[in-house]
């Protein structure tokens, strides 16, 4: 009767011995690669997967320090593990980076333990980089949706989002470009290559993004020759979408200039929607604030952000004891320009005196348009009280030039009234009353002796002299 022994027979000594003889092709069938290491950190052998895992033989690994391989920031983290085996403790677990023999980094799980009657370090290192890279490509994605949703500054986000690129995939060289228009062509708000060797597009070949990046699933190159080497780097664009369509390109220069892998496109396509959002986001942040703060026809500070200026300034003149100046200026006769012939040549009006205005106001001075046809000049650390009457003088003769207008030329004339502080008032409403009120005693006494050289707008208008 045939049956199974409950004591099974031992294995007989040439059996075992050839198990044994094995050993050296088992531990090179093996997905995960045997380091024998000696007390100074030198591979004294390694098995073949090596060569799957890092691109390099075992004849190019023995004999070679173990350090030289890994990448420089993980030297000091594995320099302390190894202080660890050689003390005797089993270590499972640790995480490093190496470098390929192509040059870009593997991430390795070690376990290890010291021989001691060998004297050697053994150690299995697992090729963790799948796992690796999509624990940073989830972190990555977080990074930049975050970076993305709390951006002011433009600049400042690409930045961030360039460090998490190279980091992830390696792309020291990043350009981002904007509002492409046949008229102004394209603004780039940021370039930078981390690479010292590394050479940026040149604007010639940036102008070239649109005719190149024509499909907007793929990456389209573009190549710019590095005169020192000799040598093309290769810049992958892809292109930044808005409502409205191509709003810009974010253009990539990979480490290696191998290219990108299908996973590492579909990451830079997943960047280039969060650039192209905050590039929307802040472009309608812009528009809000210019709504909120400027006047919309002359583009001047408007009557808001004209009240936050004044009581700053009043408030620094006071602190430091300094004279500032404020001039309100009045259109006259403006209301027969809209009645007689249209707002298209009011508007044309009010958008040259704002310019006028500007070039006779010193660049730390605000020129501001309270609202119809009134404007005012806040003028900073006056020197004397003349220097106010010397600005008006100077308005005065800038808008007595004519105005070409498509109806005829336009003579236009103003009432200007001026306040000093603290000589006049020493409060923002008070200072304010004054100007005005100087402003229409000046316009009340126009009316009462026009002066025939200066005939009112309406009358230019008109063609009568």
């Amino acid at each position: 009767m045939l049956g199974f022994s409950h004591h099974p027979s031992p294995a007989p000594a040439a059996m075992v011995h050839s198990i044994r003889s094995l050993s050296a092709n088992i531990a090179d069938l093996l997905l995960d690669v045997v380091f024998l290491v000696d007390r100074c950190g030198i591979i004294v052998d390694v098995s073949a997967g090596c060569e799957r895992m890092l691109g390099y033989r075992p004849t190019e690994l023995i004999g070679q320090h173990m350090l030289d391989f890994v990448v420089p920031d993980d030297r000091d983290a594995t320099l302390a593990e190894g202080a660890r085996v050689l003390a005797g403790q089993d270590r499972i677990g640790f995480e490093n980076r190496y470098l390929h023999k192509d040059g870009h980094c593997v991430d390795i799980m070690w376990s290890a333990r010291w021989i001691a009657d060998q004297g050697l370090r053994l150690g299995v290192a697992r090729d963790v980089s799948l796992r690796k890279r999509a624990e940073r490509r989830q972190a990555a994605t977080y990074a930049i949706s975050e970076a993305a949703y709390q951006a002011s500054d433009l600049a400042g986000l690409c930045g961030e989002i360039h460090g998490i690129l190279d980091r992830l995939v390696g792309a020291p060289g990043m350009v981002v470009v904007t509002d492409p228009t046949p008229q102004h062509g394209f603004k780039v708000i940021y370039q930078r290559d981390h690479d010292e060797r590394g050479r940026l597009p040149s604007r010639a070949c940036l102008a070239r993004w649109r005719a190149t990046a024509s499909d907007p699933d793929a990456l389209a190159p573009a190549a710019v020759r590095h005169a020192a080497r000799g040598r093309m780097n290769t810049w992958l664009m892809v292109e930044l979408k808005g409502p409205a369509g191509t709003i810009g390109a974010l253009l990539l220069r990979d480490r290696a200039g191998t290219g990108y892998s299908p996973g590492d496109r579909g990451l830079l396509h997943f960047v280039a929607a969060q650039v192209g959002l905050a590039l929307e986001r802040k472009r309608l942040h812009d528009d809000l604030m210019r709504s909120a703060c400027y006047d919309e026809l002359t583009g001047l500070p408007n009557r808001r952000l004209f009240f936050d200026r004044i009581r700053t300034a009043v408030a620094r003149a006071r602190r430091c004891q300094s004279r500032l100046g404020l001039l309100y200026v009045d259109v006259d006769d403006f209301k027969q320009v809209n009645d007689r012939h249209g707002h298209a040549a009011g508007d044309a009006l009010l958008r040259e005196v704002a310019a006028r205005l500007v070039e006779c106001a010193r660049q730390s001075d605000t020129v501001a348009r309270l609202g119809g046809d009134e404007f005012v000049l806040l003028l900073e650390d006056l020197q004397a009280p003349e220097d106010a009457d010397l600005c008006a003088d100077k308005i005065r003769a800038a808008l007595a030039q004519p105005v070409p207008t498509q109806c005829a030329p336009l003579h236009i004339g103003v009432s200007i009234g001026c306040a000093l502080f603290p000589d006049h008032a020493d409060q923002v409403e008070t200072l304010l009353m004054h100007a005005d009120a100087r402003m229409y005693a000046r316009k009340r006494a126009r009316k009462a002796a026009p002066d025939a050289a200066a005939p009112p707008v309406a009358e230019a208008l008109s063609g009568r002299t």
